[in-house]
């Protein structure tokens, strides 16, 4: 056995590990890469740039190719938690909320930091639109509702 093909082969064994070690679908196309590089190496061992080509050919053609599949397989593995259920609710602006600075709103009894495009001056109602780590992302109500608080929400 070769250095070039020592080389593949712990190339290989380190993609597999690589992707033993992760929860996500990473390496798997370079170890098809690094398998399909070794494999030229038996038969073209001192072809070093044949087998880079070949390494990298492979390996992007196996990822544009099953990709989207593993993906459809595997879906989404976005775990909701229970601060997903808030997105959608209303809320009402306790400190104001400006574009470069972070506001506070208080949210079935809670308050929460928000953040907002828009200036929301205290005592506008505003909706939950999205959450970024503990913080809500809110946008204000049209300005009819704005002021005149939201019927009750169930939850």
């Amino acid at each position: 056995m070769q250095l070039v093909q020592i080389v593949w082969l712990v190339l290989l064994l380190l993609f597999v590990i690589l992707e033993a070690a992760t929860s996500a679908i990473v390496s798997i196309w370079f170890c098809a890469g690094a398998i399909a590089a070794l494999l030229v190496s038996l038969f073209f061992p001192t072809a070093i740039l044949a087998q880079v080509l070949v390494f990298v050919v492979v390996s992007g053609v196996a990822l544009l190719a099953f990709r989207p599949l593993v993906r459809k397989i595997t879906g989404n593995r976005r775990v909701p938690t229970n601060a997903d259920a808030n997105i959608g609710k209303l809320a009402q602006v306790v400190t104001e909320i400006q574009p470069a600075r972070f506001g506070r709103v208080k949210l079935e009894g809670l308050e929460w930091t928000a953040k907002s495009d828009v200036v929301l001056p205290v005592g506008a109602w505003c909706r939950v639109d999205a959450i970024e780590g503990a913080k809500l992302v809110v946008s204000p109500l049209p300005p009819p509702d704005a002021t005149t608080p939201p019927p009750a929400q169930g939850g």
